[in-house]
């Protein structure tokens, strides 16, 4: 019962996938790119959820095609009414999302803001090093943005990249 129940269990898995996977297109295509976005904590807290229901209705036995799919629609129904509110009502969008955090300027870390975010100096220069940069003295501003992600802003007229290995190997060390 490990590698094989049935074939009739295959089958089930097969056409619930597939009709699942249409449901899924179909539903995209009427609530918009939106509906899996995730520009907001909310937008991948939703994302989050249509994935986990879109797996358990394939793999679960007990899960209906109806009941998932009536799942779905609340909670695509649900995001499009807050986003359509987020996006006409300026106090409903402060309600629904944080704002943009310095965590970094030209004067250096702003200790008090990492600290309130939980995000720590080696998280950040780790973020800049991804980025393509050997470390903050390329970088105007580090931001850490309402979605989770954080943004480096270079100074004007710098360019992006690493020098060369040796000077790397200096910094980091």
């Amino acid at each position: 019962m490990i590698f094989f129940e049935s074939w009739f269990e295959i089958f089930r898995v097969a056409v619930s996938a597939v009709v699942i996977y249409f449901v899924c297109i179909i539903f995209v295509n009427v609530f918009g790119k939106r509906s899996t976005a995730t520009m907001n904590n909310f937008d991948w807290i939703v994302t989050v959820a249509v994935g986990s229901i879109l797996g358990s209705s394939v793999l679960l036995k007990k899960v209906v095609i109806l009941e998932v799919t009536t799942g779905l629609l609340v909670l695509l129904s649900l995001q499009y009414i807050f986003t359509l509110l987020s996006s006409r009502f300026k106090g409903f969008d402060k309600l629904m999302k944080k704002n943009p955090v310095l965590l970094y300027s030209k004067s250096g870390y702003i200790t008090q803001n990492m600290r309130r975010e939980r995000i720590t100096i080696e998280e950040v220069k780790m973020n800049i090093r991804q980025k393509g940069y050997v470390d903050e003295s390329r970088i105007s501003a580090v931001i850490f943005e309402p979605n989770g992600q954080l943004s480096i802003l270079p100074k004007p007229g710098e360019e992006k990249g690493i020098e060369d290995s040796d000077n790397l190997s200096a910094k980091l060390s």
